[in-house]
């Protein structure tokens, strides 16, 4: 296994891990301490929070295959990346037309940390092909 795929497997695994702490906090923890310590605003209802981070914590569990074998969970490769940095975009733009609190620009900056190292990994395992013993598809 090259380096680049074990330092994706850790990325991946860290964000993983980052997005299911995010989760059980909500869930089983302070939702409002979250949002104050995250400068999110302050809610009246959590609802919104408890539904997004049961769908995090579920979009999490496809990345999992793509950490353990790029190349026969290519599509959960390339959607893990996806995953990262289309919310950067909507938390970006989002603060920049008001509609979002300013907190969410640390959030854009987590995920888009995670999601360009991510992407410069896989490009770089993809350029360098599968090695021994790895997965390959049949002609």
């Amino acid at each position: 296994m090259s380096d680049a795929r074990r330092i994706f497997r850790i990325v991946v695994w860290a964000g993983v891990i980052a997005n299911w702490s995010f989760g059980l906090w909500v869930t089983f923890g302070d939702p409002h301490r979250l949002l104050a310590m995250l400068r999110l605003g302050d809610q009246p209802s959590v609802l919104w929070l408890y539904n997004y981070a049961i769908l995090l914590m579920i979009l999490s569990l496809f990345y999992i295959p793509a950490a353990r074998d790029p190349f026969r969970y290519r599509a959960n490769a390339w959607l893990l990346v996806v995953g990262r940095l289309v919310p950067v975009s909507t938390f970006i733009l989002g603060v920049l037309v008001g509609f979002m609190p300013r907190g969410f620009l640390g959030l854009a900056l987590a995920d888009s940390s995670f999601g360009i190292v991510e992407l410069i990994l896989l490009l770089r395992i993809f350029r360098e092909g599968p090695g021994a013993g790895d997965y390959r598809p049949a002609p």
